[in-house]
């Protein structure tokens, strides 16, 4: 891309686990924020004053869907070596919390663009393709 953020106005929402010690060691050499899930369960209070602060007049939210309450909906495994999940992280974020979130912030600043990852398509593929067989759809 021709432009990019400028760090301090990245806010990271719903992070419980980085994953790999770099990832966490580059947040903060950058000085990225980031809120737990536990820190917006409640209310939206420290997003909406992040926003306040940070100055930005628009919103881009990039929603990885690994940040999920696997309880509620897995979106993203860990995977072992034979592509099977072998495990969820649990005491993620809860959909309507997220879309409490996602409101609150469009109520305050414009929301410019909407990203989502962690989502698995060849899961949705592969039941499609499974169903397609069986007589009752047919």
């Amino acid at each position: 891309l021709p432009s990019k953020i400028d760090a301090s106005k990245i806010l990271l929402v719903g992070i419980r686990d980085w994953e790999r010690e770099e990832i966490k060691l580059r947040q903060q050499k950058y000085g990225i924020k980031h809120l737990t899930p536990k820190e917006v369960s409640k209310n939206s209070d420290l997003i909406i004053k992040w926003l306040k602060e940070c100055g930005a007049s628009k919103v881009l939210i990039h929603f990885d869907l690994d940040v999920l309450e696997p309880k509620e909906l897995i979106a993203a495994w860990w995977h072992c070596g034979i592509g099977l999940p072998s495990y969820a992280n649990e005491n993620g974020m809860k959909i309507k919390e997220v879309i409490r979130v996602i409101n609150d912030i469009a109520k305050e600043k414009e929301i410019v663009g909407l990203t989502i990852a962690e989502h698995i398509p060849r899961v949705e593929i592969m039941i499609k393709n499974i169903l397609d067989r069986l007589p009752l759809i047919n």
